[in-house]
Parts: C-alpha cells; structure tokens; sequence
C-alpha cells in the first residue's frame, strides 16, 4: 500500500485553513493511522501538527521509541497503564473516578486529560462526578492540559439539535473544571465530521482522524482532500475461461459467454472484504474498471479482464484515487474508516512523494 506523504500535508493544509488561527490541530494516528502506518504518518506530520492521538498504549510507546516528540494524547489507557505513561511523557485520558484516583495515587507528575460523558455513553466522567474529581487533582501532581468529549453525530444534519444539546452539557461540565482546577485546561471538542459545520465548537483544538487521510465524514470537503492510502497489487495470471466453466470455491464465479479472468495477489487475509466478491466490487486495471469474479480467496483473487489489454506483473487498484473507498464501503453496507483499517499487517506500507 502506497501512503502519499504530500497527499496528508496537503490534508492538514486544508483542515488548518478552516480553523481559527488560535485553534490546535491534533491528528490521531489509532488503528495504525487509520490503516496506513502510524509511525511513517506521524514522521510525515510531527512539525505540522499540535498533537498526536492514539487509542491504546502501546502505540505511544512505540511513538516515542522511534523519536517521536510532539505531544501524544491515549485515548483508552487502563489504571495499570499510568505509571509507564508517565515514564514515556505521553497524556493518558482520565475518563471515569476509578481512573482518577489511580492517576493521583501515582503521586508523580504526569500530564492528563479529562473526558466528559455528554452522551455517548462509552467513556467519561458525568457532571456529578466533577466535584470529587476536582478535589483530587487539585491535591496532586497530576497537570491538567484539556477537557473534551465525543459528539455522537457531528456529520448528521438530522442529529444536529442533539449535538448542540452534547456541545452545551459539555460546556457546562467544562466550566466546572475550569472554575474548579487550580490548571487551567483548554477545551476541545470537534473531530473532523464536525469541522465545517459546527465551526464555533472549535475552540481550542479539534481532533482530526479521517479527514487527514482524505475522507470527510461530512461530505463538504471530499473535493478537496487528497488521497492518502493506494492499495494495489499485482496480476499473476491470465487465464482463458470458455462458456460453461466455472471460477473459484463454490463454483460460484462464471462468465456466461467465456473470456478471460486475472488472478491477483490479494485475498482476505490482507483484509480484502469477503463480501467485494461476485462482483460486489470492482478493481482498476490500465485505466480500466474490472468486476470480482467468484469468491474472494484468503490470499488471491480473481477479476473479469475480458475486454482489458493487461499480462501478468500489471499494477492493479483496489483502492484508491479511481476506485474510492465510500464507493467500497457504499457497495457492502459499511463505512470508510473499515475499508481502511481492515488491511492486514501482511501488507507493505511505503511512503512515496
């Protein structure tokens, strides 16, 4: 898979342009860099960014290991996690009491953020939470740097009364800390389906994921945003298939008048979807589209080049600037952030341009 280094500087220009100049950008790099590579995204971009974020641990560590400096927000750390987070200067995320009490009773000096519940129900501490938890920090060592919380369905025009209800919830828990902490924190709120329509919850960061890697959850800003992730292969075979024949498990591919097919070095196992087979999806071969045929094998697949002039050694699109991955996720019923987070491990990330 081909990671556009001036694809996600281009990205970063255009989200910083939308933002007030006061406004912090944090990218998160979780997943793996939405599906790419963490730490080739995180080299690309540690000078142009405010902040790193991460979901878990381990790829802070592997962050600061590789010489990584910029400040890294952990979205989802454990009580037991907090000391060697302190050790590495990485922020873990207080979201409940229990996390709270752990951080303080470290008794060392870490920098932390404080995630408010305002109703996504997943992580975060709720109003009547605030008054213990400001007691405890302000006895501590621990330095808060911000306040955030999640909003449910920022790009969703038909949730926007309930965003707005999040947005004030959230601004009223802030204002409690704010007033509360003997830190000062600084807010933050917005992530990327939020950037353009919801511009005056900006504040003082906004945490920017998908959009970096050119897809706006939004869909204001697809025009605009660059391809990031190209994942291609190459074409191992041409086979000829008469009338009648069958192709792959189940017999369930065939072409009704024979042709011919391309076998491809690509299968399941490097996340390929299952479901893109029988012509679920289709690929991009010398400027031209090609169906799947039959099912998707765990490590090849095949593909209708009847009508293609194509040999073996070819470069093939699975996705990319001609074969988009809202148009992949539309065709099997999921979303962008899977068609990109699903490539496997297997698969070689290079960083071009």
């Amino acid at each position: 898979m081909l990671i556009s280094k001036s694809a996600l500087l281009a990205n970063i220009a255009t989200y910083r342009a939308l933002l007030e100049k006061k406004t912090k950008l944090l990218l998160m790099v979780k997943a793996n860099g939405y599906g790419s590579d963490a730490l080739m995204v995180a080299k690309a971009t540690e000078n142009k960014v405010d902040y790193l974020g991460v979901a878990f641990p381990s790829i802070g560590y592997k962050l600061r290991e590789k010489g990584i400096a910029v400040p890294i927000f952990v979205m989802a750390s454990t009580p037991e996690e907090l000391g060697k987070l302190a050790k590495e200067k990485l922020e873990p995320v207080l979201y409940s009491l229990a996390m709270v009490k752990s951080a303080v009773a470290l008794n060392t000096e870490i920098k932390v953020h404080i995630e408010i519940d305002a109703g996504m129900k997943r992580l975060g501490l709720l109003t009547e939470d605030l008054p213990e938890t400001i007691s405890l920090l302000n006895q501590s060592k621990i330095t808060v740097v911000s306040v955030f919380a999640h909003l449910v369905a920022p790009a969703d025009p038909r949730h926007d009364a309930y965003t707005n209800e999040q947005a004030s919830y959230f601004n009223s828990a802030f204002n409690i800390l704010f007033n509360g902490l003997e830190d000062k924190p600084f807010k933050q709120l917005i992530p990327t389906g939020g950037v353009t329509r919801f511009q005056q919850y900006q504040y003082d960061m906004v945490r920017i994921g998908i959009g970096i890697y050119g897809y706006d959850s939004a869909d204001q800003l697809n025009n605009r945003l660059k391809t990031v992730s190209t994942f291609q292969c190459k074409i191992l075979q041409i086979i000829e298939v008469k009338k009648g024949e069958t192709i792959g498990y189940g017999r369930s591919g065939d072409l009704p008048n024979g042709g011919k097919i391309a076998t491809l070095s690509v299968g399941y196992g490097d996340g390929y979807l299952r479901v893109f087979g029988n012509g679920n999806a289709e690929v991009f071969v010398n400027g031209k589209r090609a169906k799947t045929i039959g099912t998707i094998c765990m490590d090849l697949i095949m593909v209708d080049v009847t009508n293609i002039d194509c040999e073996p050694g070819d470069i093939v699109e699975l996705f990319g600037s001609n074969i988009g991955i809202k148009e992949l996720a539309t065709k099997t019923n999921t979303i962008p952030y899977e068609i990109l987070t699903n490539i496997s491990s297997r698969v070689e990330r290079v960083m071009v341009d």
